[in-house]
């Protein structure tokens, strides 16, 4: 693909994004069509199934695009990018970025709450299965992180793992489901000290020894 081809291809793409939020937040996903979005963009049906397999893969790709610019998604793949030397310090990185007035934003927007509803009501399973998707895929980089910060040893060879993942994912569940409720204003030094003990403590989490 050419240069040029390319970036057409990416302002296409940024048109169909640009449109579909604007679509979505008028009329609610349930209520929009791909072919309101194309009018939108002014591009063909074809050209959105060019780059996203149907709209519930659009409305993922709108959160994660904004989560994109507030730095959360950069931040936790720098924690295990190759050669990372800190990874334990990115991922607390990652954990305290949610904190800030980007990810208030981000969280508190219509475009989360369209997509909560979406999951929510049931309208669209694959809505659900999508954010479900991305919530795995948090996961497993989160996992990949710990696994590094060990390797690096900054995190003790019998760390459990998949506790300690799903320990920080769920965390920083509670603090986006505040966001939704409009109670993280409260919460926000809690969260804070939260995040400093849970990784100042975070290898006290060992495997389980086997009993026979």
């Amino acid at each position: 693909m050419s240069k040029r081809t390319h970036a057409e291809a990416l302002q296409t793409k940024q048109s169909i994004l640009a449109a579909a939020q604007k679509i979505f937040t008028e009329r609610g996903f349930a209520k929009a069509s791909l072919s309101d979005i194309a009018r939108e963009a002014n591009v063909t049906r074809g050209a959105i199934y060019w780059h996203f397999e149907n709209k519930s893969e659009l409305l993922a790709a709108l959160m994660e695009e904004e989560a994109t610019k507030v730095n959360i998604y950069n931040t936790l793949r720098q924690a295990v990018e190759e050669n990372q030397r800190d990874p334990l310090g990115i991922l607390k990185k990652w954990a305290l970025s949610h904190l800030t007035d980007e990810a208030a934003s981000l969280f508190t927007s219509t475009l989360a709450a369209t997509i909560e509803h979406a999951m929510i009501s049931g309208v669209k399973s694959d809505v659900r299965e999508k954010i479900i998707e991305m919530m795995q895929e948090r996961f497993f980089v989160v996992s990949e992180a710990l696994r590094a910060a060990v390797v690096q040893k900054q995190l003790p060879a019998d760390l459990d793992v998949d506790a300690a993942a799903t320990l920080l994912c769920a965390m920083v569940s509670g603090m986006i489901d505040h966001y939704r409720l409009g109670l993280m204003k409260h919460h926000l030094t809690y969260y804070r000290n939260a995040i400093e003990v849970t990784f100042a403590h975070l290898g006290d989490l060992k495997k389980p020894q086997r009993t026979f």
